[in-house]
């Protein structure tokens, strides 16, 4: 019974505690793989007789600077972006069928795209290869990536992230020579100001009448945990209630738990066992108990997350999320088996043979 109980308490901690982990990384990183050190760039230039900086002016910028980059072009309308990749990136998108974006994609400027799953079916097929259809024009699909469900369930709603990628520097159409306009985004990570400041410089170069302006993304940790918690608060006020409930049975299976053992503690009292060594072996069995629950909770927990029943909760289960959630079983179940034994003890031995 006592092990049930802890699988049961063990089972609500891990998804309340992966709820949250999953929320959080979701405040940490965003959707797109931008770090937290990114620049998001809103450009602004019109044709009044001065040159424009295009888009190919910005790639020959970029492609000198090297080192780890990811440059966007949003496209809020489509829920799209153009991307230009550098180094070792974090845009790491998971891929389901096909490939991410390649260091020859860039150099070689092909037409390819990265598409969500859930967009497949706006992709021409021609030839056992799909296109899809960008700025009017064809990119061929080299990659299909799923996007983690339980985003839908945030505060970006259906818009968490792009549902297409295309190569920015694919030489397609009139692409390379748009004008630049709208909204972009720089992660260098901590360089990513100055390679704003940089490009900055080198387009005011081509039209001194360009409007640049940059808003860093930066939060802090603490920041990105309450706002996690907020996103969450529902589920876990849920959670905590369940637990809670589950948690009043503990000092009573606990103390039903040492019930059965009472006669054998008096007897080892009597033979002159002292308490700290009766404490000692209960704690050792005890710990058993919470870590033989625990382990079944978190393989009912597993299951649960993996068979996406409720993809609200996460799709992962995090480290941290299984730390914190037998630590917390575990001093639960140290305090009230503790309490129950200091009760015990304290009455008569023979009170105990006889019970």
């Amino acid at each position: 019974m006592l092990i049930a109980v802890f699988a049961a308490v063990a089972a609500m901690v891990a998804l309340c505690f992966t709820t949250v982990a999953q929320f959080y990384i979701m405040e940490t990183v965003d959707p797109d793989f931008l770090s937290d050190n990114s620049v998001k760039v809103e450009i602004y230039q019109i044709n009044d007789g001065e040159p424009l900086v295009q888009t190919k002016d910005l790639l020959e910028y970029f492609s000198l600077q090297g080192g780890s980059l990811i440059v966007y072009r949003s496209y809020p309308i489509a829920n799209g972006k153009a991307v230009f990749l550098s180094g070792d990136t974090g845009f790491k998108p998971n891929i389901i069928e096909g490939r991410s974006f390649s260091t020859d994609d860039f150099e070689q400027q092909a037409a390819v795209a990265l598409i969500d799953a859930g967009i497949r079916d706006r992709c021409i097929e021609r030839d056992g290869e799909l296109y899809f259809l960008h700025e009017g024009n064809e990119y061929k699909v080299v990659g299909i990536y799923k996007a983690p469900t339980v985003r839908q369930y945030g505060v970006w709603g259906d818009t968490s992230g792009a549902l297409y990628y295309v190569n920015m520097a694919a030489a397609i159409g009139k692409n390379l020579d748009t004008p630049l306009n709208g909204v972009y985004f720089i992660d260098a990570k901590e360089k990513s100001m100055d390679y704003f400041d940089g490009l900055a410089a080198y387009a005011k170069k081509i039209n001194p009448e360009i409007n640049m302006r940059a808003e860093v993304n930066s939060a802090s940790t603490s920041q990105n945990l309450i706002q996690s918690i907020r996103e969450t608060q529902v589920l876990i006020i849920a959670f905590a209630l369940t637990i809670i409930l589950v948690l009043l049975n503990v000092f009573s299976t606990t103390y039903y738990w040492l019930e059965g053992r009472y006669k054998e503690l008096a007897v080892r009292i009597m033979s002159g066992a002292g308490t700290p060594s009766l404490r000692r072996m209960l704690l050792r069995d005890y710990l058993l108990i919470v870590t033989i629950g625990y382990g079944i909770g978190l393989a009912l927990a597993i299951i649960i997350i993996q068979a996406g029943l409720f993809p609200f909760i996460g799709e992962s289960v995090y480290m941290s999320a299984v730390v914190v959630g037998y630590l917390l079983c575990l001093a639960v179940g140290i305090v009230t088996g503790s309490i129950a034994l200091s009760l015990r003890l304290k009455q008569e031995i023979i009170t105990q043979i006889r019970g």
